[in-house]
């Protein structure tokens, strides 16, 4: 049975090429910063594709190709992207930070079976190539729609020669704003404990949303799930040690978590207490939910490397650990209960 002929068309477009510049000296230094980084970035640049009625053809590693309708869409989502990577990148160290370059054209393209390949995209492939780190480079076909409509400056380079094109092309550059869309934290907000405690535990609680919401748990059902996952038949207190909660907040838990199927009590001779495992519905629950705990992880910690990751996990495992012992302590010698999030 043949194959079916892929269909060709050609048309013409706004063509945006981006990608990072210097990727593979960051890999170097830091994969799994760098990656996490790129994600996160990817994730501005797609909005900011769509916000402005483009589409993203092609992409390879740190490559991104995308056509738009107008030119003048093409180069204010570049400028946008730019600014908000630039944000992003505001308290990343700067030898870690992910940047862009990016070239915009308006030409004729081949589109075949969605991707994108012609002169003009080899034309603002070229004009990426001479952006500067964090700006966006444009030909004279894209900077006389763009001048007119975008009040935005752009600097002259002259006429630029390229490997197997006869012509030079007039190329321009223009960067985004130099303020920051948003500011730093004050210093003297940084050094102040509760202020950066209730800010971490927004951002905390809106991860946490993102893993358990979609599968209709909890905000801290996720981590029962992790612990029965790592240590199966253990009793309710223990549980309840392990996660860091009252044990009437681990009753509550297990008897929803029960109702649902996901985890089961299990033979419990010797135990005066009921011992509880995950059942195959809730390990599969937790295979699913585990990658997207580490990409939401990824995500919120990628400005820190992988090191400062350890460090920073440690030294609030530390703080965690010293204030729950004093606060049980305390909660023993006055019969109170002392209740966990």
């Amino acid at each position: 049975m043949k194959k079916p002929r892929p269909v060709i068309q050609r048309r013409l477009a706004a063509i945006l090429c981006a990608d990072v510049a210097g990727y593979a000296r960051l890999m170097s230094v830091d994969e799994v910063s760098a990656f996490a980084l790129l994600n996160s970035h990817r994730e501005i640049i797609d909005r900011q594709i769509s916000r402005f009625d483009g589409r993203t053809a092609n992409t390879a590693g740190d490559s991104i190709v995308a056509e738009f309708p107008s030119s003048i869409n093409a180069v204010r989502c570049a400028l946008e992207i730019q600014e908000r990577i630039a944000d992003a990148n505001e308290d990343i160290p700067s030898e870690r930070r992910v940047i862009f370059r990016i070239g915009v054209h308006v030409g004729e393209i081949i589109v075949r079976d969605g991707d994108l390949f012609g002169d003009g995209v080899n034309i603002a492939a070229r004009m990426e190539k001479l952006a500067p780190p964090g700006c966006v480079c444009l030909p004279e076909s894209a900077y006389q729609y763009a001048y007119k409509a975008l009040s935005v400056p752009l600097e002259d380079l002259g006429p630029q020669l390229f490997k197997n094109l006869s012509t030079p092309i007039h190329a321009y550059v223009t960067r985004p704003p130099t303020n920051p869309l948003s500011r730093a934290i004050p210093a003297v907000h940084r050094k102040n404990l509760f202020n950066l405690t209730r800010r971490l535990h927004r951002i905390l609680s809106t991860a946490a949303l993102k893993v358990a919401r979609p599968e209709g748990l909890t905000l801290v059902e996720p981590t029962v799930l992790a612990s029965l996952h790592d240590a199966p038949a253990i009793d309710e207190h223990r549980l309840a040690e392990r996660i860091g909660v009252d044990p009437a907040s681990a009753q509550r838990m297990v008897r929803h978590l029960q109702d649902r199927g996901l985890i089961c009590r299990v033979d419990n001779e010797g135990s005066r207490r009921p011992l509880f495992s995950l059942t195959p519905e809730g390990l599969e629950l937790f295979s699913r939910l585990y990658p997207v705990i580490l990409s939401v992880r990824d995500e919120m910690m990628g400005c820190l490397s992988e090191r400062e990751r350890e460090v920073f996990l440690d030294l609030l495992a530390r703080v965690v650990a010293a204030n729950e012992h004093k606060n049980n302590r305390h909660s023993r010698g006055g019969n109170t209960v002392v209740e966990g999030n």
